[in-house]
């Protein structure tokens, strides 16, 4: 079968060494110069950057993100590192205590500072654990695990369909503590009622605050590791690229297809720029939802409830807006050593979030997240130096002047803000790179950037893998799997195995 993939992408690229090296002809059209796309990496006087996702799950030993690279043979070109985060908040910081008392290390602390939430953080605890032993099932083969994960599900389904205001209100009464589980939300430009609340304990796993717990413990089921990648994700953009080619795929950067051809809702042929129409078998599509079914397929080959429901209504994340330094010293001597760590600055999320969809951009005064990169790959930087990124939440568009007008004011405050915390880091600047919302767009061929693809939502969902086109398939961060750089590629390889049983090529 003759397949073509848009987006060179993680997920264009898992898809397409999958199915390459099942014999299929597979070419991956990319509009930008470059592969890639947000996990891609920038360089510049002897410093490189990541683009993308920093600490990424289910990399490890027998997790979901390793087994593909395995699938693929290139599991040993893809070195992963165990990391943490921090968390620095107005009046205390969550950062990775010298000693590892254990696994609950973190709400010991929490019920130090919030004594009056003692009982609380207990419930809030045994649900962490209760979830995340879920996970450990969904991701166990055979029929035992699908019945040990059925009864543990029956356990909580009383709460399935709460949202994250809901199970926090049901486990705290301090602002400060629910925000302490809830700041996260801000990258998925979600507020609380919006999301679903299972997925707070999910996106708080323990293992992400310090590499030294322990991911089997107590009975429970194995816990996801948190990793950086050796090298940064460009690292494993070439890993899957040079699978891509290995298997007799073509990867085609600078090319655009400007439409997918469709008859009787059945995929013809892509058409690239000047017209030219090359015919396939089937059609791979990672990026955007609108600019994929309205823009290259059209409104007239799709069902009117599929495009109200599942492309009109997407709901999609803010973009981002990145400083990247390249410093003479080590910034992490004032983040306990961490090569990443959050900085929050107040405890309202909500009005932070209105801000964003009105397009005022709060400039770092709400928070940024601080990056070393070469903490964990010297490589990354001069030797003797450091890469650092700051990065925050940004609208795609602002609510006054433009990304290019205002990117290096905007840029020198952000560095101001981030001063308060990491002294000395203007003064010890040898380089600066600005990476804009506008720099996002052109880099993903959006018409409008959204970092994190599709959050999880109550009351939306975005596309499926399988489309109402027959040969049309979406996967990558605006598809059901929601983001993420182990989705990317697990979300892909269920579309290629679901493309395989079905026999919908």
């Amino acid at each position: 079968m003759q397949v073509a993939i848009l987006g060179s992408g993680l997920s264009g690229l898992t898809a397409a060494a999958l199915l390459a090296r099942r014999g299929h002809r597979v070419s991956v059209y990319e509009q930008h110069p470059e592969i890639g796309g947000v996990t891609s990496s920038i360089e510049k006087d002897g410093f490189r950057w990541d683009l993308g996702q920093m600490l990424v799950p289910d990399l490890g030993p027998g997790e979901p993100g390793r087994s593909v690279l395995e699938e693929l043979g290139i599991s040993e070109q893809v070195e992963v590192v165990r990391g943490c985060r921090g968390m620095v908040f107005p009046d205390f910081a969550i950062l990775r205590p010298e000693v590892c008392s254990g696994p609950y290390w973190r709400r010991d602390y929490l019920a130090e500072v919030f004594p009056e939430e003692a009982d609380g953080l207990d419930r809030y605890y045994q649900l962490y654990d209760q979830v995340h032993d879920l996970l450990g099932l969904r991701n166990q083969p055979g029929l035992g695990a699908r019945i040990r994960l059925l009864l543990r599900m029956l356990r909580i389904r009383r709460i399935k369909g709460w949202t994250a205001e809901q199970l926090l209100d049901a486990c705290f009464s301090s602002p400060r503590l629910k925000a302490v589980f809830s700041h996260i939300l801000a990258d998925y430009s979600t507020q609380l009622q919006d999301f679903p609340g299972l997925i707070i304990p999910i996106i708080n796993p323990e293992a992400a605050y310090d590499e030294r717990l322990p991911l089997q413990y107590g009975g429970h089921e194995h816990r996801s590791s948190w990793t950086f990648i050796r090298g940064g994700t460009r690292a494993l953009v070439d890993a899957l690229a040079a699978a891509v080619i290995r298997h007799g795929g073509e990867i085609r950067p600078g090319t655009e297809v400007t439409r997918i051809l469709v008859r009787d809702r059945r995929v013809l042929a892509v058409e690239l720029g000047g017209a030219r129409r090359e015919p396939v078998d089937a059609v791979v599509a990672s990026g955007g939802a609108k600019e994929l079914f309205i823009g290259l397929i059209g409104r007239e080959h799709l069902p009117s409830r599929f495009l109200s429901e599942q492309v009109e209504n997407l709901a999609v994340t803010s973009s981002v807006f990145m400083v990247h330094l390249g410093v003479d010293f080590d910034p992490s001597i004032h983040q306990n050593g961490q090569a990443l760590c959050y900085y929050y600055s107040t405890y309202e999320v909500e009005p932070s979030i209105r801000e964003l969809e009105a397009g005022v951009y709060h400039e770092g005064r709400d928070g940024f997240v601080a990056y070393i990169p070469s903490k964990h790959s010297p490589e990354m930087a001069r030797p003797g130096h450091h890469a650092v990124t700051l990065y925050t939440v940004a609208p795609d568009t602002l609510a006054s002047g433009s990304w290019a007008e205002r990117g290096e004011e905007l840029g020198d405050r952000l560095i101001s803000y981030a001063e308060q915390y990491l002294p000395g880091l203007a003064e010890h600047t040898v380089t600066k790179v600005l990476y804009t919302p506008e720099d996002f767009r052109r880099r993903t061929g959006l018409a409008a950037h959204a970092f994190g693809g599709c959050p999880p939502r109550v009351d939306r969902t975005p596309p499926r893998h399988r489309t109402p086109i027959r040969g049309l398939w979406f996967v990558g961060a605006q598809s059901e799997v929601y983001g993420g750089v182990t989705g990317a590629m697990t979300g892909s390889r269920r579309a290629v195995e679901m493309m395989a049983r079905g026999g919908r090529f």
